[in-house]
């Protein structure tokens, strides 16, 4: 239930709130939750709704995809070797 409820929490401040505030539930939900896909998708639609034209790589929405799948790969693992997720 605690997930449900911070899955809404993060989709309505995507619309409602700017845009790092909403980046920084979404990180806070890779540490609180295991296997937190949402964050993807959260990302995703935030790149959707507050592009703006760019020549830059990362502005680029393939590209942009796979940094954020990246870091969502190295968060997984880094979060193994932090003390506080340790059993």
């Amino acid at each position: 239930m605690k997930r449900v409820t911070y899955d809404v929490l993060l989709f309505i401040s995507l619309l409602t709130l700017p845009w790092w505030v909403t980046l920084s539930l979404a990180f806070i939900g890779l540490f609180i939750f295991t296997q937190f896909y949402e964050f993807i998708l959260a990302s995703i639609l935030m790149f959707s709704l507050f592009r703006i034209s760019s020549s830059m790589i990362i502005a680029q929405p393939l590209w942009f995809f796979v940094f954020v799948s990246i870091t969502y790969v190295v968060i997984q693992l880094v979060r193994r070797y932090i003390i506080l997720y340790k059993s």
